[in-house]
């Protein structure tokens, strides 16, 4: 898949961040490396671009979309329920047959978008770029088509002519009867604390920095921000207060071959949400996650080298049940096998942590913040500075719905992010990109 970021500063960026230390220098031979991480990246932002908000579900139901979003297209309590049932209500309309025959589970989207890049560093600005990005089409089905089977496949058409199609699966609903045990094969989103396709930023940024990290000269691609395919099973209570998920997956995009199970990775993660009938504290949702994924080195894709990935998430519904002030915190640490990375002499180490904001005061606005901190602990090179790498990453937007209906919505957003990484320009000077980002977006 060719890169589609508009902005050629960012994807060297990118390259120089998890590349590692050979980056900054001509002879190490990084390039096919910088190539690769460009391919992921723009793979990366085709998927957050396809994952939003659906008015056929509100046409389906005869439902306001503020129903199950607390901001199109940020899910409240009932639309987290709605989508652990697989999409369905569970009050006899859920099958197709139930609803008018005009009446498909089929959606589309269109966005547009413009994005002024500044690129500084060592406080000096070497790049500034800024354009239209090239817009996509998007015809898709979710939703479900009886009470035991809801499914997902969406196609993407973008102006440049790329083609893809975003991951599809099919779900198997209260598999043996019970809301504790739904089965789902496919390509599947991990169940993450701050979901990408339910985030409030159309650009792939404010992701990139801290699920899809990687580790400084790791050959790996492993990315939790991406759907991985496999098989998911995941289960909850009435309201999905308590819920779990664990997906078993081969790790996309490792090589394969002599494997019957290739890459074999698991994920997990359990939450419990509290709720109060009074006070300034509306409700608290506590989680734990984790990942173990493998990567194939050398000839042989049997030889696998593994990764972790351990979490904690709290979130906090403050003021007010319709119109909240949500606040969530995570933190994150990740270890890599040093077979992973060329030239490694120990298992290197990183820690993250993040804080968002959110404040609707009046529906359809929104206003929403985002800091981010990556810190690796120990460097698989020795003789690497312990900093290298590192990385700070803040955001401020508003989103307005100007048109919000069971037909259509016509949404607009404006965002701001700064990114600073640590030591990673010749002579060890840190690079950092500020961005304004513009964009409209129109879902029927």
């Amino acid at each position: 898949m060719v890169c589609s970021w508009n902005n050629v500063a960012r994807a060297a960026l990118v390259a120089a961040a998890f590349a590692g230390p050979g980056v900054a220098k001509a002879d190490t031979g990084a390039g096919r490396e910088t190539a690769e991480r460009q391919r992921m990246y723009a793979a990366v932002r085709r998927y957050l671009e396809a994952r939003r908000e659906i008015p056929a579900f509100a046409r389906k139901y005869g439902m306001k979309c503020s129903a199950c979003h607390l901001a199109v297209p940020v899910l409240n309590q009932f639309g987290q329920a709605f989508k652990d049932n697989g999409y369905r209500m569970k009050n006899g309309t859920d099958d197709l047959r139930a609803n008018e025959p005009a009446y498909w589970p089929l959606f589309g989207w269109l966005w547009k978008n413009y994005e002024l890049d500044v690129q500084r560093v060592a406080g000096k600005t070497v790049q500034e770029r800024g354009g239209i990005s090239n817009g996509a089409l998007v015809l898709g089905g979710l939703g479900s088509i009886g009470d035991k089977v809801s499914f997902r496949f969406v196609p993407i058409i973008y102006e440049d002519g790329n083609t893809i199609v975003d991951h599809g699966w099919i779900r198997y609903n209260q598999a043996f009867g019970s809301d504790w045990f739904n089965i789902k094969v496919g390509a599947a989103e991990l169940d993450l604390p701050i979901n990408p396709g339910r985030e409030y930023n159309m650009g792939a940024s404010r992701f990139a920095v801290l699920y899809n990290y990687s580790v400084p000269g790791s050959i790996s691609s492993f990315s939790m921000l991406l759907p991985q395919p496999g098989v998911e099973i995941m289960g909850h209570d009435l309201g999905s207060r308590n819920r779990y998920s664990v997906n078993l997956f081969n790790t996309g995009g490792a090589p394969r071959a002599h494997c019957v199970f290739c890459s074999p990775g698991i994920f997990g993660r359990v939450t419990h949400r509290q709720e109060f009938a009074t006070g300034f504290l509306r409700a608290v949702r506590a989680g734990v996650f984790g990942a173990y994924a493998t990567w194939p080195v050398g000839p042989d894709t049997s030889d696998l080298k593994g990764q972790q990935r351990l979490g904690g998430d709290v979130e906090l519904w403050l003021g007010s049940d319709v119109l909240p002030l949500r606040a969530t915190l995570m933190a994150m640490t990740g270890r890599d096998d040093r077979a992973l990375v060329p030239a490694a002499t120990q298992d290197p180490k990183f820690n993250t942590g993040m804080l968002q904001l959110e404040y609707v005061p009046k529906l359809p606005l929104v206003f929403y913040g985002r800091l981010q901190v990556i810190r690796n602990q120990r460097q698989a090179i020795a003789g690497t500075p312990g900093d290298f790498g590192d990385q700070d990453f803040q955001l401020v937007g508003v989103r307005h719905a100007v048109e919000l209906n069971s037909r259509f919505a016509w949404l607009l957003e404006l965002t701001y992010w700064r990114w600073t990484i640590k030591h990673v320009a010749p002579g060890g000077a840190n690079v950092t990109n500020h961005t304004v980002w513009l964009g409209t977006h129109l879902d029927f």
